[in-house]
């Protein structure tokens, strides 16, 4: 049997590109970046976006200073481990909302830190204390969360509801789980507790987005991503599939102006150094790139045949690819832009033609191209005459 989602039209999204995307092996975001993407962000209408670690430093501190000053339109959070100490740096930021990351499976505390669970509770409600003496709001973050024994982590949820946090993040470190295993795993949580639980997958065996659908069926009533998934390792979630496969699988609009996630995606991808595939999901530029004869011709008699979506939801453009598997109706259609009516037999010359050269090449055609092809074989078939 299928729950409905949450039994309403809204989840939650706070967005991690700014923090935990750039924690990504050799990606820096400059000044300048990071508040451009955080604009860009607050633009497309996330609810939420982390802009940081205070701790890192001061040059760190003067641009989340500097993001929080733009005042955006979203709620603004940074990023802070379970130590008291942290929450000075937070509170210089001038930020309003933190979260607290704790490591709560016995692994973690034993080989990271030689402690016990004990002091992992005492080490939460300090910093609890800490922030709520400095007025900050907060959510707790349970780092390895589905290594840690069940009861224990229970613990930590009733602390974070007792102690007044927004909700609680539960974080699939190294990807334990699978969608059927995420859904099991969340609900029987949340039919033990009542309390807002948030979701943050890591993209190991690349269910992240699979992991977070399921995550939401369960229940968890708020999601971490980042642009294009970047995150450390095999990272994270990614921000378009989730709000894309929220609308269309599961009906849920979150209102956002999505038509800006091309133009936002490869902003990220620029500034990380990281390419956009271009089989990417959602933003890839193949997504609406059709070759086959078959996708071709019956997405030109009707798109919805082969495609989800209108390209322009999501800043891209419909592409019909002239090589090696076309049919001849795409030779048609494509001819008629260049305002040449074919016949169908020379249609099909053409695409014989056309073929031959694509496989040469190993690519597709230009417009460029098929000209060349089309004057050839004019030329051609005026000598036969």
């Amino acid at each position: 049997m299928i729950t409905k989602i949450n039994d309403k039209s809204y989840v939650n999204i706070i967005d991690t590109t700014l923090r935990n995307g750039e924690q990504t092996a050799g990606v820096v975001f400059s000044k300048h970046e990071k508040i451009r993407i955080a604009k860009l962000l607050d633009e497309v209408g996330i609810p939420e976006i982390e802009i940081g670690t205070p701790s890192l430093g001061p040059a760190e501190r003067e641009i989340i200073q500097e993001i929080i000053a733009s005042k955006p339109n979203c709620k603004l959070f940074t990023y802070c481990e379970a130590d008291p100490a942290n929450i000075a740096y937070a509170a210089e930021c001038g930020v309003k909302n933190i979260i607290i990351n704790i490591s709560t499976s016995d692994l973690h505390l034993k080989v990271k830190y030689g402690k016990t669970r004990t002091w992992a509770l005492n080490q939460l409600r300090k910093t609890i204390s800490e922030a709520k003496s400095n007025g900050l709001d907060f959510i707790v973050s349970a780092e390895d969360a589905t290594r840690t024994d069940l009861e224990f982590l229970l613990k930590m949820i009733n602390i974070a509801q007792k102690k007044g946090a927004y909700r609680f993040r539960i974080c699939d470190t190294v990807s334990r789980l699978d969608p059927f295993r995420t859904f099991l795993y969340i609900n029987t949580i949340l039919n033990t507790i009542d309390f807002p639980i948030e979701v943050y997958n890591h993209n190991d065996f690349g269910m992240a987005t699979a992991n977070a659908m399921a995550a939401i069926r369960a229940g968890a009533s708020s999601l971490v991503t980042s642009v294009n998934g970047l995150g450390e390792g095999t990272g994270n979630a990614a921000l378009e599939e989730i709000v894309m496969a929220l609308k269309y699988l599961e009906e849920v609009d979150l209102g956002m102006a999505t038509s800006k996630f091309r133009e936002l995606s490869e902003y990220v991808a620029k500034a990380s150094a990281r390419a956009i595939p271009v089989w990417k999901a959602i933003v890839g530029t193949n997504v609406f790139a059709h070759e086959s004869g078959i996708h071709a011709d019956g997405v030109l008699k009707n798109p919805i045949n082969y495609e989800v979506f209108e390209p322009g939801e999501v800043g891209l453009t419909r592409q019909i690819v002239v090589g090696k598997h076309s049919g001849s109706h795409t030779i048609l259609h494509k001819f008629k832009e260049f305002e040449i009516d074919l016949t169908d037999k020379e249609a099909t010359d053409i695409l014989a033609m056309t073929r031959l050269m694509s496989v040469d090449l190993k690519r597709p055609l230009f417009d460029k191209e098929l000209m060349y092809i089309y004057k050839d074989y004019r030329e051609n078939k005026q000598v036969e005459v």
